[in-house]
Protein backbone atom coordinates (compact mmCIF):
# COMPACT_ATOMS: atom_id res chain seq x y z
CA UNK A 1 0.00 0.00 0.00
CA UNK A 2 1.79 3.18 -0.89
CA UNK A 3 1.59 5.87 1.08
CA UNK A 4 -0.83 8.16 -0.20
CA UNK A 5 -3.72 5.74 -0.32
CA UNK A 6 -4.14 6.09 3.44
CA UNK A 7 -4.26 9.78 3.50
CA UNK A 8 -7.67 11.81 4.12
CA UNK A 9 -7.72 15.42 3.31
CA UNK A 10 -4.67 15.98 1.41
CA UNK A 11 -2.09 15.33 4.14
CA UNK A 12 0.73 13.15 4.39
CA UNK A 13 1.36 10.61 7.23
CA UNK A 14 4.39 8.27 6.55
CA UNK A 15 7.02 8.43 3.96
CA UNK A 16 7.12 7.23 0.49
CA UNK A 17 10.55 5.31 1.07
CA UNK A 18 10.64 2.02 1.24
CA UNK A 19 10.70 -0.85 4.06
CA UNK A 20 13.68 -3.05 6.06
CA UNK A 21 15.85 -5.67 4.79
CA UNK A 22 16.52 -6.53 8.80
CA UNK A 23 13.18 -8.43 9.72
CA UNK A 24 14.47 -7.38 13.36
CA UNK A 25 13.12 -3.97 12.82
CA UNK A 26 9.83 -4.34 10.51
CA UNK A 27 7.41 -3.62 13.04
CA UNK A 28 5.44 -6.97 14.03
CA UNK A 29 8.26 -8.94 12.87
CA UNK A 30 9.33 -11.89 15.78
CA UNK A 31 13.43 -12.00 16.25
CA UNK A 32 14.12 -15.39 17.85
CA UNK A 33 16.87 -15.87 20.57
CA UNK A 34 19.96 -17.47 19.76
CA UNK A 35 18.84 -19.87 22.61
CA UNK A 36 15.35 -20.52 20.17
CA UNK A 37 17.10 -21.04 17.22
CA UNK A 38 17.77 -25.09 17.81
CA UNK A 39 13.48 -25.25 18.91
CA UNK A 40 12.86 -23.44 15.55
CA UNK A 41 14.95 -25.78 13.48
CA UNK A 42 13.60 -28.88 15.36
CA UNK A 43 10.42 -27.61 14.67
CA UNK A 44 10.48 -27.01 10.77
CA UNK A 45 9.00 -29.76 9.16
CA UNK A 46 11.66 -32.47 6.64
CA UNK A 47 8.70 -32.04 3.61
CA UNK A 48 6.70 -29.98 1.96
CA UNK A 49 2.50 -30.47 1.37
CA UNK A 50 1.93 -30.50 -1.76
CA UNK A 51 -1.15 -31.48 -3.95
CA UNK A 52 -1.89 -35.28 -3.63
CA UNK A 53 -2.12 -36.00 -7.29
CA UNK A 54 -2.85 -40.09 -8.45
CA UNK A 55 -1.68 -40.85 -12.20
CA UNK A 56 -3.87 -42.26 -14.39
CA UNK A 57 -5.50 -42.44 -17.34
CA UNK A 58 -4.48 -39.54 -20.66
CA UNK A 59 -7.44 -37.30 -19.10
CA UNK A 60 -5.72 -37.36 -15.47
CA UNK A 61 -2.39 -36.79 -16.51
CA UNK A 62 -3.33 -33.28 -18.15
CA UNK A 63 -5.04 -32.93 -15.02
CA UNK A 64 -1.45 -33.35 -13.30
CA UNK A 65 0.15 -30.80 -15.81
CA UNK A 66 -2.32 -28.17 -15.13
CA UNK A 67 -2.05 -28.40 -11.16
CA UNK A 68 1.68 -28.70 -10.91
CA UNK A 69 1.65 -25.47 -12.98
CA UNK A 70 -0.79 -23.16 -10.84
CA UNK A 71 1.22 -25.21 -7.80
CA UNK A 72 4.46 -23.70 -8.91
CA UNK A 73 3.27 -20.05 -10.49
CA UNK A 74 1.31 -19.81 -6.94
CA UNK A 75 4.94 -20.57 -5.39
CA UNK A 76 6.28 -18.02 -7.83
CA UNK A 77 4.13 -15.33 -6.97
CA UNK A 78 4.20 -15.67 -3.37
CA UNK A 79 8.28 -15.19 -3.51
CA UNK A 80 7.95 -12.40 -6.07
CA UNK A 81 5.70 -10.91 -3.61
CA UNK A 82 7.74 -10.96 0.00
CA UNK A 83 11.01 -9.61 -2.33
CA UNK A 84 8.66 -6.80 -3.83
CA UNK A 85 7.19 -5.92 -0.42
CA UNK A 86 10.61 -6.13 1.23
CA UNK A 87 11.73 -4.09 -1.46
CA UNK A 88 9.20 -1.43 -1.08
CA UNK A 89 9.97 -1.02 3.18
CA UNK A 90 13.40 -0.67 2.12
CA UNK A 91 15.00 2.41 4.74
CA UNK A 92 11.41 2.59 6.72
CA UNK A 93 10.79 2.60 10.34
CA UNK A 94 8.48 0.07 12.03
CA UNK A 95 5.74 3.30 12.83
CA UNK A 96 6.09 4.01 9.40
CA UNK A 97 5.93 0.75 8.35
CA UNK A 98 2.72 -0.20 10.25
CA UNK A 99 0.85 3.07 8.60
CA UNK A 100 1.64 1.91 5.23
CA UNK A 101 0.47 -1.42 5.96
CA UNK A 102 -2.71 -0.63 8.11
CA UNK A 103 -3.49 2.81 7.26
CA UNK A 104 -4.65 5.93 8.76
CA UNK A 105 -8.42 6.09 9.83
CA UNK A 106 -9.24 9.49 11.45
CA UNK A 107 -12.84 11.31 10.43
CA UNK A 108 -11.88 14.32 9.26
CA UNK A 109 -14.00 16.51 11.61
CA UNK A 110 -11.73 15.28 14.56
CA UNK A 111 -8.50 16.12 12.84
CA UNK A 112 -8.25 19.60 14.48
CA UNK A 113 -7.50 17.84 17.73
CA UNK A 114 -3.56 16.87 16.42
CA UNK A 115 -2.47 19.71 14.50
CA UNK A 116 -0.63 21.42 17.61
CA UNK A 117 0.96 18.22 18.10
CA UNK A 118 2.46 17.10 14.50
CA UNK A 119 5.68 17.23 13.84
CA UNK A 120 7.85 16.88 10.93
CA UNK A 121 10.33 14.09 10.50
CA UNK A 122 13.27 14.92 8.27
CA UNK A 123 11.35 14.21 5.11
CA UNK A 124 9.06 16.68 5.43
CA UNK A 125 6.34 14.34 6.43
CA UNK A 126 3.83 13.99 9.68
CA UNK A 127 4.04 10.43 11.45
CA UNK A 128 0.72 9.59 12.86
CA UNK A 129 2.72 7.57 15.65
CA UNK A 130 4.92 10.26 16.73
CA UNK A 131 1.55 12.48 16.76
CA UNK A 132 0.07 10.13 19.36
CA UNK A 133 3.33 9.88 21.19
CA UNK A 134 3.26 13.55 21.28
CA UNK A 135 -0.61 13.87 22.70
CA UNK A 136 0.12 10.88 24.75
CA UNK A 137 3.36 13.10 26.63
CA UNK A 138 1.51 16.59 26.83
CA UNK A 139 -1.74 14.33 28.53
CA UNK A 140 1.05 12.67 31.55
CA UNK A 141 2.28 16.61 32.15
CA UNK A 142 -1.22 18.25 33.99
CA UNK A 143 -1.71 14.51 35.43
CA UNK A 144 2.15 15.07 36.94
CA UNK A 145 1.04 18.25 37.79
CA UNK A 146 -2.31 17.60 39.67
CA UNK A 147 -0.05 15.14 41.93
CA UNK A 148 1.48 18.21 42.98
CA UNK A 149 -1.66 20.04 44.23
CA UNK A 150 -3.18 16.76 45.50
CA UNK A 151 0.58 16.04 47.23
CA UNK A 152 -0.09 19.69 48.95
CA UNK A 153 -3.45 19.15 49.98
CA UNK A 154 -2.49 15.49 51.51
CA UNK A 155 -0.58 16.61 53.66
CA UNK A 156 -2.73 19.56 54.74
CA UNK A 157 -6.11 17.41 55.35
CA UNK A 158 -3.46 14.17 57.10
CA UNK A 159 -2.05 17.20 59.42
CA UNK A 160 -5.30 18.03 60.54
CA UNK A 161 -6.58 14.54 61.05
CA UNK A 162 -2.93 14.13 63.62
CA UNK A 163 -4.58 16.69 65.26
CA UNK A 164 -1.66 19.40 64.38
CA UNK A 165 -1.61 22.92 64.40
CA UNK A 166 -1.82 23.74 61.05
CA UNK A 167 0.62 21.58 58.79
CA UNK A 168 3.13 21.93 62.25
CA UNK A 169 3.40 18.86 63.76
CA UNK A 170 4.86 17.51 67.27
CA UNK A 171 6.38 13.93 68.12
CA UNK A 172 3.45 13.03 68.99
CA UNK A 173 1.27 14.10 66.31
CA UNK A 174 1.13 10.59 63.94
CA UNK A 175 -0.67 9.29 61.10
CA UNK A 176 -1.56 5.66 60.31
CA UNK A 177 1.43 5.37 62.65
CA UNK A 178 3.58 7.95 60.51
CA UNK A 179 4.46 11.35 60.56
CA UNK A 180 1.78 13.27 58.19
CA UNK A 181 4.61 14.72 56.50
CA UNK A 182 6.12 11.47 55.78
CA UNK A 183 2.54 10.24 54.33
CA UNK A 184 3.04 11.15 50.72
CA UNK A 185 6.94 10.00 50.52
CA UNK A 186 6.16 6.78 52.01
CA UNK A 187 3.34 5.51 49.73
CA UNK A 188 5.09 6.87 46.58
CA UNK A 189 8.59 4.90 47.19
CA UNK A 190 6.37 2.30 48.10
CA UNK A 191 4.57 2.86 44.72
CA UNK A 192 7.69 3.14 43.17
CA UNK A 193 9.61 0.32 43.85
CA UNK A 194 7.02 -2.44 43.18
CA UNK A 195 6.86 -0.66 39.75
CA UNK A 196 10.17 -1.47 39.62
CA UNK A 197 10.39 -4.68 40.01
CA UNK A 198 7.48 -5.59 38.45
CA UNK A 199 8.05 -3.65 34.65
CA UNK A 200 11.11 -5.70 33.04
CA UNK A 201 9.23 -9.28 33.55
CA UNK A 202 5.84 -7.40 32.36
CA UNK A 203 8.31 -6.15 29.39
CA UNK A 204 9.67 -9.39 28.52
CA UNK A 205 6.22 -10.85 28.45
CA UNK A 206 4.86 -7.69 25.99
CA UNK A 207 7.55 -8.25 23.88
CA UNK A 208 6.39 -12.48 23.18
CA UNK A 209 2.83 -11.07 22.57
CA UNK A 210 0.35 -8.87 21.13
CA UNK A 211 -0.20 -6.38 23.92
CA UNK A 212 1.62 -3.59 23.98
CA UNK A 213 -1.37 -1.55 22.58
CA UNK A 214 -3.31 -3.28 25.56
CA UNK A 215 -1.15 -2.02 27.84
CA UNK A 216 -1.27 1.34 26.77
CA UNK A 217 -4.56 1.56 26.85
CA UNK A 218 -5.81 -0.11 29.98
CA UNK A 219 -2.98 1.73 31.94
CA UNK A 220 -4.28 4.84 30.60
CA UNK A 221 -7.82 4.15 31.94
CA UNK A 222 -6.62 3.36 35.05
CA UNK A 223 -4.60 6.69 35.48
CA UNK A 224 -7.84 8.18 34.07
CA UNK A 225 -10.16 6.92 36.87
CA UNK A 226 -7.21 7.93 39.43
CA UNK A 227 -7.68 11.09 38.64
CA UNK A 228 -11.10 12.05 38.98
CA UNK A 229 -11.23 10.48 41.52
CA UNK A 230 -9.19 13.64 43.47
CA UNK A 231 -12.07 15.63 42.01
CA UNK A 232 -14.47 14.56 44.97
CA UNK A 233 -11.76 15.11 47.74
CA UNK A 234 -13.20 16.03 51.39
CA UNK A 235 -11.88 15.59 54.72
CA UNK A 236 -13.69 12.53 55.34
CA UNK A 237 -12.32 10.86 52.39
CA UNK A 238 -9.19 12.38 51.61
CA UNK A 239 -7.11 8.35 52.22
CA UNK A 240 -9.62 6.41 50.15
CA UNK A 241 -8.20 9.09 47.76
CA UNK A 242 -4.84 8.64 48.32
CA UNK A 243 -4.67 4.67 47.64
CA UNK A 244 -6.54 5.74 44.93
CA UNK A 245 -3.49 7.92 44.19
CA UNK A 246 -1.36 4.98 44.44
CA UNK A 247 -3.33 2.83 42.10
CA UNK A 248 -2.89 5.69 39.54
CA UNK A 249 0.69 6.44 40.34
CA UNK A 250 1.56 2.39 39.46
CA UNK A 251 -0.33 2.94 36.23
CA UNK A 252 1.28 5.62 35.17
CA UNK A 253 4.70 4.08 35.14
CA UNK A 254 2.97 1.52 33.72
CA UNK A 255 1.81 3.10 31.01
CA UNK A 256 4.99 5.28 30.52
CA UNK A 257 7.26 2.02 29.72
CA UNK A 258 4.48 0.87 27.37
CA UNK A 259 4.71 4.62 25.60
CA UNK A 260 8.34 4.51 25.72
CA UNK A 261 8.53 0.74 24.00
CA UNK A 262 7.18 3.12 20.82
CA UNK A 263 9.86 5.42 20.36
CA UNK A 264 12.37 3.52 19.12
CA UNK A 265 10.13 2.57 16.74
CA UNK A 266 9.62 6.22 15.17
CA UNK A 267 12.96 6.81 13.42
CA UNK A 268 15.50 4.51 12.14
CA UNK A 269 17.92 8.11 12.42
CA UNK A 270 19.35 8.94 15.58
CA UNK A 271 19.13 12.62 15.00
CA UNK A 272 15.66 11.86 14.13
CA UNK A 273 15.02 10.62 16.93
CA UNK A 274 16.44 13.50 19.16
CA UNK A 275 13.86 16.17 17.01
CA UNK A 276 10.93 14.20 18.15
CA UNK A 277 11.90 13.62 21.41
CA UNK A 278 12.91 17.88 21.67
CA UNK A 279 9.15 18.22 20.35
CA UNK A 280 7.59 16.50 22.71
CA UNK A 281 8.79 18.14 25.20
CA UNK A 282 8.59 21.35 24.37
CA UNK A 283 5.01 20.60 23.72
CA UNK A 284 4.38 18.95 27.28
CA UNK A 285 6.18 21.47 29.03
CA UNK A 286 4.06 24.37 26.88
CA UNK A 287 0.57 22.62 28.08
CA UNK A 288 1.87 22.02 31.58
CA UNK A 289 2.89 25.66 31.62
CA UNK A 290 -0.54 26.53 30.64
CA UNK A 291 -2.11 24.03 33.17
CA UNK A 292 -0.29 25.86 36.05
CA UNK A 293 -1.46 29.29 35.27
CA UNK A 294 -4.28 28.24 35.19
CA UNK A 295 -4.55 26.46 38.60
CA UNK A 296 -2.98 29.88 40.02
CA UNK A 297 -5.05 32.34 38.50
CA UNK A 298 -7.66 30.05 39.61
CA UNK A 299 -6.33 30.00 43.32
CA UNK A 300 -5.65 33.70 43.05
CA UNK A 301 -9.20 34.19 42.62
CA UNK A 302 -11.17 31.20 45.03
CA UNK A 303 -8.78 32.49 47.64
CA UNK A 304 -10.71 32.80 50.70
CA UNK A 305 -8.79 34.76 53.87
CA UNK A 306 -8.20 32.72 56.99
CA UNK A 307 -9.72 29.21 55.17
CA UNK A 308 -6.34 27.12 54.27
CA UNK A 309 -7.79 23.86 54.22
CA UNK A 310 -11.03 24.91 52.41
CA UNK A 311 -8.57 26.63 49.74
CA UNK A 312 -6.28 23.63 49.79
CA UNK A 313 -9.24 21.13 48.73
CA UNK A 314 -10.37 23.55 46.40
CA UNK A 315 -7.53 24.00 44.44
CA UNK A 316 -6.59 20.06 44.28
CA UNK A 317 -10.35 19.67 42.75
CA UNK A 318 -10.12 22.37 40.12
CA UNK A 319 -6.52 20.70 38.89
CA UNK A 320 -7.83 17.24 39.31
CA UNK A 321 -10.97 18.37 36.61
CA UNK A 322 -9.04 19.98 34.12
CA UNK A 323 -6.03 17.19 34.31
CA UNK A 324 -8.81 14.92 33.97
CA UNK A 325 -10.40 17.32 30.70
CA UNK A 326 -7.11 17.20 29.21
CA UNK A 327 -6.21 13.86 29.31
CA UNK A 328 -9.41 11.88 28.72
CA UNK A 329 -8.87 13.71 25.28
CA UNK A 330 -5.39 13.78 24.42
CA UNK A 331 -4.90 10.03 25.53
CA UNK A 332 -8.13 9.17 24.22
CA UNK A 333 -7.48 10.61 20.46
CA UNK A 334 -3.82 8.68 20.81
CA UNK A 335 -4.30 5.32 21.69
CA UNK A 336 -7.94 5.39 19.80
CA UNK A 337 -6.68 6.98 16.70
CA UNK A 338 -2.68 7.25 16.50
CA UNK A 339 -1.13 4.33 17.83
CA UNK A 340 -1.24 0.87 16.24
CA UNK A 341 -0.75 -2.58 18.00
CA UNK A 342 2.45 -4.40 17.04
CA UNK A 343 2.85 -8.28 17.07
CA UNK A 344 5.31 -10.24 19.18
CA UNK A 345 8.82 -9.13 18.31
CA UNK A 346 10.34 -12.16 19.70
CA UNK A 347 9.71 -15.97 19.31
CA UNK A 348 7.93 -17.53 21.52
CA UNK A 349 8.67 -21.31 22.44
CA UNK A 350 5.11 -23.52 22.10
CA UNK A 351 6.48 -25.62 25.07
CA UNK A 352 6.43 -22.72 27.35
CA UNK A 353 4.11 -20.08 28.69
CA UNK A 354 4.37 -16.26 28.65
CA UNK A 355 5.18 -16.22 32.75
CA UNK A 356 7.90 -18.67 32.25
CA UNK A 357 9.53 -16.96 29.50
CA UNK A 358 9.04 -14.00 31.20
CA UNK A 359 11.48 -14.35 33.82
CA UNK A 360 13.81 -16.65 32.03
CA UNK A 361 14.28 -13.64 29.30
CA UNK A 362 14.77 -11.14 32.43
CA UNK A 363 17.46 -13.26 33.62
CA UNK A 364 19.10 -13.48 30.25
CA UNK A 365 18.73 -10.01 29.55
CA UNK A 366 20.13 -8.89 32.78
CA UNK A 367 23.15 -11.09 32.78
CA UNK A 368 23.73 -9.93 29.36
CA UNK A 369 23.69 -6.19 30.45
CA UNK A 370 25.40 -6.55 33.81
CA UNK A 371 27.72 -9.43 33.09
CA UNK A 372 31.19 -8.86 33.49
CA UNK A 373 32.07 -9.08 29.81
CA UNK A 374 29.34 -7.26 28.13
CA UNK A 375 28.66 -6.26 24.69
CA UNK A 376 26.36 -3.51 26.03
CA UNK A 377 29.04 -1.70 28.61
CA UNK A 378 27.41 1.54 27.65
CA UNK A 379 24.19 0.96 28.46
CA UNK A 380 24.98 -1.04 31.59
CA UNK A 381 26.73 2.03 32.56
CA UNK A 382 23.69 4.73 31.48
CA UNK A 383 21.20 2.32 33.94
CA UNK A 384 23.55 1.99 36.89
CA UNK A 385 23.80 5.84 36.19
CA UNK A 386 20.55 5.98 36.53
CA UNK A 387 20.60 4.72 40.17
CA UNK A 388 21.23 7.93 41.05
CA UNK A 389 19.60 10.22 38.34
CA UNK A 390 17.42 12.99 39.02
CA UNK A 391 14.63 10.52 37.84
CA UNK A 392 15.52 8.10 40.69
CA UNK A 393 11.77 7.56 41.75
CA UNK A 394 11.20 10.81 39.91
CA UNK A 395 7.80 10.96 41.76
CA UNK A 396 9.53 10.33 45.13
CA UNK A 397 11.43 13.57 44.24
CA UNK A 398 8.15 15.53 43.60
CA UNK A 399 6.95 14.75 46.40
CA UNK A 400 9.81 15.51 48.89
CA UNK A 401 9.75 18.65 46.90
CA UNK A 402 5.97 19.69 47.81
CA UNK A 403 6.85 18.62 51.22
CA UNK A 404 9.91 20.61 52.16
CA UNK A 405 7.87 24.03 50.07
CA UNK A 406 4.68 23.17 52.05
CA UNK A 407 5.53 22.00 55.65
CA UNK A 408 9.38 23.64 55.96
CA UNK A 409 9.34 26.60 54.14
CA UNK A 410 5.71 27.31 55.11
CA UNK A 411 4.81 28.18 51.26
CA UNK A 412 1.41 28.49 50.27
CA UNK A 413 -0.85 27.60 46.96
CA UNK A 414 0.33 30.41 45.23
CA UNK A 415 3.43 30.32 46.17
CA UNK A 416 3.93 27.01 45.53
CA UNK A 417 1.73 27.48 41.93
CA UNK A 418 4.22 30.61 41.08
CA UNK A 419 7.43 27.94 41.51
CA UNK A 420 5.86 25.10 39.31
CA UNK A 421 5.05 27.66 36.48
CA UNK A 422 8.72 28.74 36.33
CA UNK A 423 9.85 25.21 36.50
CA UNK A 424 8.00 24.18 33.60
CA UNK A 425 8.52 27.39 31.41
CA UNK A 426 12.44 26.91 32.41
CA UNK A 427 11.64 23.22 30.27
CA UNK A 428 11.09 24.19 27.11
CA UNK A 429 14.88 26.42 26.53
CA UNK A 430 16.37 23.56 28.53
CA UNK A 431 14.48 20.91 26.22
CA UNK A 432 15.94 23.20 23.46
CA UNK A 433 19.46 23.79 24.28
CA UNK A 434 19.63 19.33 24.54
CA UNK A 435 18.61 19.11 21.15
CA UNK A 436 21.43 21.97 20.46
CA UNK A 437 24.36 20.12 22.21
CA UNK A 438 23.44 16.68 20.80
CA UNK A 439 23.51 17.70 17.54
CA UNK A 440 26.40 19.92 17.77
CA UNK A 441 28.29 16.80 19.97
CA UNK A 442 26.14 14.23 21.12
CA UNK A 443 23.32 12.95 23.84
CA UNK A 444 26.22 11.53 25.72
CA UNK A 445 27.38 15.29 26.65
CA UNK A 446 23.92 16.81 26.86
CA UNK A 447 23.02 13.99 29.15
CA UNK A 448 26.16 15.08 31.20
CA UNK A 449 25.50 18.24 31.19
CA UNK A 450 22.14 17.80 32.53
CA UNK A 451 23.29 16.27 35.22
CA UNK A 452 25.81 18.24 36.50
CA UNK A 453 23.55 21.43 36.14
CA UNK A 454 21.46 19.86 38.68
CA UNK A 455 23.45 18.20 41.02
CA UNK A 456 25.15 22.01 41.80
CA UNK A 457 21.65 23.65 41.69
CA UNK A 458 20.29 21.39 44.61
CA UNK A 459 23.09 21.59 46.46
CA UNK A 460 23.10 25.08 47.10
CA UNK A 461 19.59 25.58 48.02
CA UNK A 462 19.84 22.85 51.35
CA UNK A 463 22.34 26.03 52.32
CA UNK A 464 20.47 29.17 51.00
CA UNK A 465 16.69 28.34 51.70
CA UNK A 466 14.75 29.72 54.03
CA UNK A 467 11.35 30.78 54.70
CA UNK A 468 12.46 34.79 54.75
CA UNK A 469 14.26 33.49 51.05
CA UNK A 470 11.13 32.53 49.17
CA UNK A 471 11.88 34.84 46.18
CA UNK A 472 15.03 31.89 45.72
CA UNK A 473 12.90 29.02 45.55
CA UNK A 474 11.70 31.06 41.88
CA UNK A 475 15.29 31.33 40.89
CA UNK A 476 16.12 27.60 41.71
CA UNK A 477 13.02 26.57 40.53
CA UNK A 478 14.19 27.89 36.67
CA UNK A 479 17.43 26.28 36.90
CA UNK A 480 15.73 23.06 37.84
CA UNK A 481 13.41 23.87 34.78
CA UNK A 482 16.19 24.05 32.34
CA UNK A 483 18.03 21.28 33.70
CA UNK A 484 15.46 18.85 33.35
CA UNK A 485 14.75 19.77 30.05
CA UNK A 486 17.76 19.02 28.56
CA UNK A 487 18.04 15.79 30.50
CA UNK A 488 14.74 14.41 29.84
CA UNK A 489 15.05 15.02 26.19
CA UNK A 490 18.30 13.84 25.94
CA UNK A 491 18.29 10.61 28.46
CA UNK A 492 15.61 9.16 25.97
CA UNK A 493 17.51 9.43 22.85
CA UNK A 494 20.80 7.94 24.75
CA UNK A 495 18.53 5.25 25.93
CA UNK A 496 16.65 4.07 22.39
CA UNK A 497 20.74 4.20 20.88
CA UNK A 498 21.72 1.66 22.90
CA UNK A 499 18.84 -1.10 23.11
CA UNK A 500 18.69 -4.10 21.09
CA UNK A 501 16.26 -4.12 18.47
CA UNK A 502 13.15 -6.66 19.75
CA UNK A 503 13.36 -5.89 22.99
CA UNK A 504 12.07 -2.66 23.47
CA UNK A 505 8.99 -3.42 26.06
CA UNK A 506 11.52 -5.35 28.43
CA UNK A 507 14.42 -2.72 28.31
CA UNK A 508 12.00 0.32 28.83
CA UNK A 509 10.90 -1.79 31.98
CA UNK A 510 14.85 -1.92 32.86
CA UNK A 511 14.12 1.69 32.54
CA UNK A 512 11.95 1.84 34.93
CA UNK A 513 13.52 -0.36 37.01
CA UNK A 514 16.54 0.94 37.33
CA UNK A 515 15.20 4.84 37.39
CA UNK A 516 12.79 3.97 40.29
CA UNK A 517 14.98 1.01 42.25
CA UNK A 518 16.26 3.51 45.01
CA UNK A 519 13.67 5.51 45.02
CA UNK A 520 12.60 4.63 48.81
CA UNK A 521 16.10 6.14 49.98
CA UNK A 522 15.18 9.69 49.44
CA UNK A 523 12.78 9.87 52.14
CA UNK A 524 14.71 8.27 54.38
Amino acid sequence: MSSESSLEGGEQYGSDSVGISNDSEIAGAIVPDADDIDCCVQSTPNHLDFPEISTGVSANNEVVDVVEMNDTESRNNEANSDSTKSTSNKGLSPSEIAVLEKGIRIPKWLRFIEYPFKIKNEKGDFLIEATGWSMDATARGPLNQAGTYFGACLLTLASVEAGCNEILCDEDNRIYGMKPSSLLTTVTAVVSVVAALVMPFVGAIVDHSFHRKTIGVLTAIALLVATGAQIGISESNWFIILCLEALGGFSLMVHTTSVLSYMPDLSMDESEIVKYSTGFHIRRYAVSSMFTAACTLYSFFSKVDKDMIGNQIRLCRFAAALSFSIAALLLGYAWIFCFHKRGPLRKKPAEKSLVSIGFSSVCKSLGRILGCVSKYRALKWLMISMLFSPENGGGTILSIATTVLTVFLRMKALQLSISVFVMFVAQIPGSMIGRLVCNRFNPLISYRAALATFAISSTIPVFALSPDRIWLVYVFSGIWGCAFGCFYSTQRVLFCKLIPKGNQFEYMGFFMFFGNLLSWLPPI
